[in-house]
């Protein structure tokens, strides 16, 4: 039977978190954005907290270390498609993104199976931060749009979005996330031989 612990609760909020983010964000209403925004900060504290408990805690486990990266693969790609749906990101540099993640996620999985570890790298971290910024930038132009005090804000805000501000921060994130999920096959590339 699975022992819960602290670190296995806010991995497992995350995920339960999700449907609830992606619903606030397509209420399309300035509460819907504000709450969208804390849930999701939320999450992204979350993912750094339940890692620094597990190891405080000494609440380490098989079923963390396999959940946690799910999670934020859940939230993240969840996110990205949403985005693409509502017109922020182009549908093909989602579909890459979607696809390195799950591929990455594959070969953690068969390394696991085989006590192994993957190793992440400074620019995969990089590569996260980015992906961070992208969908935060998203989720902070939704609420300042709907938030009346601010309309001087608004026509700069348009700006951004008409000239393409989020497509470039896209094509970034895409090929940052491309670069890091090519480094990763051609280092782990080992685990798709046959053993003898």
């Amino acid at each position: 039977m699975l022992k819960a612990n602290l670190a296995n609760i806010f991995t497992i909020a995350r995920i339960v978190l999700t449907p609830v983010f992606l619903y606030l964000l397509y209420e399309n209403t300035m509460v819907g954005y504000l709450l969208a925004l804390i849930v999701f900060i939320f999450a992204s504290v979350s993912d750094y907290a339940d890692g620094a408990i597990a190891r405080k805690l000494n609440q380490q486990s098989e079923f963390g270390k396999f959940m946690d990266p799910l999670a934020d693969k859940v939230l993240v790609m969840s996110t990205f498609f949403v985005l693409a749906l509502m017109g922020f990101a182009p549908g093909w540099m989602v579909a890459l993104v979607i696809f390195r993640d799950l591929f990455i996620t594959l070969i953690r999985s068969i390394m696991s199976r085989r006590g192994k570890s993957m190793n992440t790298s400074n620019i995969a971290k990089v590569k996260t931060a980015i992906q961070m910024v992208f969908i935060y930038a998203v989720l902070a132009w939704l609420l300042l749009m709907k938030l009346p005090f601010l309309n001087f804000l608004h026509p700069p805000l348009q700006l951004f979005r008409d000239y393409h501000g989020f497509w470039v921060l896209m094509l970034i994130t895409t090929l940052l996330t491309l670069y890091t999920g090519i480094l990763y096959f051609f280092e782990n590339k080992h685990i798709f031989r046959k053993e003898k």
